[in-house]
């Protein structure tokens, strides 16, 4: 059934698929000379416009009073003649800037023989590199006339730019005061055909009747250019003059303009070009047809999966149960019963795991119970070696080492045995491990100090009853007297982090300290929760996760003959401190 449903999604899409590429060509092809069509004959519509614009202002400048009026006799005043020049002058550089896109306004006085411009300082006509153009106007006895290249190609002036002549007054039955010469850049034609993209290779160009470039944006250059572009109007004219045709593989299209010197539009796009498009097109077309068949074959095999998998997820849930475990869950759900039976298998492990949860909690409970009851009290061996101190000080007759010995005693067995609360301030533990310190100090002839570095105000930090005391003893007995030293030194310091919002206990001591592999042990015996040789530092750990959480962390570090540092690193979330009491 799945080979069926593939045949049957998949067949279509590959003869589609073969429609497309086959058509893509053609179609790209009469797409592309229908545009380039276009394009050519948008771009000889902006010209002729260009030209048409030409005549209107040659003819608008040329009835204008201002500047008929200057063009008469020189004047006997001298001022007034500067005057007349300075009027003229500025009427044809606002003439200018109003246009926009011309390079300039020259105007030739019949009766002075002088030439002004709106870019140049007045001149004689002897002088002037516009005598040619206008002796040419004055022999053609037209009212206006273009030149451009193919008017007078020996003339460097007409290389750069094109002209349009007109008499001044315009009408030829009015008598000849002067001469308007109209310019404007080769590069205003090139600026209004370059945005014209025509892919990488095409190329579109201006020329005049006998092939001569006005603008091109060709990339061939120099004598290529004008080769292939003679070479382009000859075949036009054998081919009779079609507005598109094939040459050298690629398609050409062009248009002559129907005013003044009858310029040449050339549009060319290679071949190649279009072929890099079909290309892309069947490209595209094979890339969608791999993916819709791929599409195809995943959504059949997919089908055929979500019928199947629902019940393969509710027997391995089953026997995930079957095996105890508890925790396996089906994830998908049919909208069927199928899907209905694995929700029910869901909540009844859900219901089994948290029975198991509970019954689990509640043997830790009584276990770590137990372990807290041990903590609270004090060490039996601890008490014999007391009570035998004092009575070697009673027979030496010591009686203030035997009030100070009883008055540390009963402190420590009042805090220890009255207070029956489970979590204290640090200070109270602080004051008791003082005592402790001191009655060790009277029982062993090595001095033990105590240093105490607490930050304001973490002395109300709320902790477990009797979870520095087990500490300390390590340090004395497994770190400081095996050292055999006359004074040892045990550090606690509790501050803040303020960038890491955490609390640190520090208990750092000078003993022997530890072998790496011994600390490796140690580190990794104490998460267990095993009953070993380090009950001490075992059980004030647990209590201390008991009471700040599972995010509490604790960091053992110790060198040989450097002493060992124990450091608990509370969130500060989790801490609480006691306010202070006031009277």
């Amino acid at each position: 059934m799945i080979l069926v449903m593939l045949a049957i999604s998949i067949i279509p899409l590959i003869v589609l698929s073969y429609i497309s590429v086959s058509v893509s060509s053609r179609t790209v092809e009469e797409q592309v000379n229908r545009l380039n069509a276009q394009l050519v004959n948008q771009v000889v519509d902006r010209i002729e416009l260009t030209m048409s614009r030409f005549r209107e202002l040659s003819e608008q400048y040329s009835r204008m009073s201002s500047i008929q009026g200057a063009l008469v006799s020189p004047s006997d005043q001298y001022f007034e003649e500067v005057v007349r020049k300075k009027d003229l002058i500025s009427v044809l550089s606002t003439a200018s800037a109003i246009i926009g896109n011309v390079e300039g306004l020259q105007v030739y006085s019949a009766v002075t023989g002088e030439i002004l411009s709106s870019t140049e300082a007045p001149s004689p006509m002897a002088a002037s590199p516009y005598k040619p153009l206008i002796e040419h106007y004055l022999e053609s006895g037209k009212p206006g006339l273009f030149l451009d290249k193919h008017s007078l190609p020996e003339l460097d002036i007409l290389n750069s730019s094109t002209y349009y002549i007109s008499r001044i007054p315009f009408y030829q039955y009015e008598d000849l005061q002067g001469i308007l010469l109209i310019s404007m850049k080769n590069g205003e034609y090139l600026r209004q055909i370059q945005n014209i993209q025509l892919g990488s290779t095409g190329s579109i160009a201006l020329v005049t009747d006998d092939g001569k470039s006005i603008a091109t944006t060709s990339k061939l250059g120099g004598n290529a250019e004008e080769e292939r572009i003679h070479s382009i109007l000859s075949h036009w004219k054998n081919l009779q003059q079609p507005g598109q045709f094939r040459m050298d593989s690629s398609i050409i299209s062009v248009k002559q303009t129907s005013t003044y010197d009858k310029w040449i539009v050339i549009s060319e796009i290679p071949s190649k070009q279009l072929g890099e498009s079909t290309v892309i097109i069947r490209r595209t077309v094979m890339y969608f047809l791999i993916l819709l068949v791929g599409l195809g074959a995943l959504s059949v095999v997919g089908f055929g999966y979500h019928l199947y998998r629902p019940l393969q997820a509710v027997r391995r849930q089953v026997d995930a149960i079957k095996k105890g475990r508890f925790d396996a869950r089906v994830t998908h759900f049919a909208n069927n019963e199928i899907g209905d039976l694995g929700r029910m298998l869901n909540t009844m492990a859900v219901r089994i795991q948290d029975l198991l949860a509970d019954l689990h909690e509640s043997e830790d409970l009584k276990r770590r119970l137990e372990i807290r009851a041990l903590q609270s009290q004090i060490n039996p061996h601890f008490m014999y070696n007391t009570l035998n101190t004092i009575r070697m000080f009673a027979i030496m007759k010591d009686y203030d080492g035997i009030n100070s010995l009883m008055g540390r005693l009963v402190a420590l067995l009042r805090y220890s045995m009255e207070n029956y609360e489970q979590t204290v301030m640090l200070q109270q533990e602080l004051d008791y491990l003082e005592d402790y310190v001191g009655l060790l100090n009277m029982r062993y002839k090595c001095r033990i100090l105590l240093a105490l570095e607490i930050e304001e105000p973490l002395q109300r930090l709320q902790i477990p009853k009797l979870s520095l005391q087990p500490l300390i003893e390590n340090s004395v007995f497994h770190g400081i007297l095996p050292a055999k030293v006359s004074e040892g030194h045990i550090t606690i310091k509790v501050f803040s982090i303020p960038e890491s919002s955490a609390i640190m206990i520090e208990i750092r001591d000078d003993g022997i300290g530890m072998e790496d592999q011994e600390l490796e042990k140690l580190k990794l015996h104490l998460p267990r929760e095993e009953i070993s040789d380090n009950i001490g530092l075992q059980n004030v750990w647990m209590r201390m996760r008991l009471m700040f959480g599972r995010d509490t962390q604790i960091m053992l570090a110790s060198k040989p003959g450097e002493g060992m540092a124990i450091t608990f690193i509370l969130e500060q979330d989790s801490v609480r401190v006691k306010e202070e009491q006031h009277e």
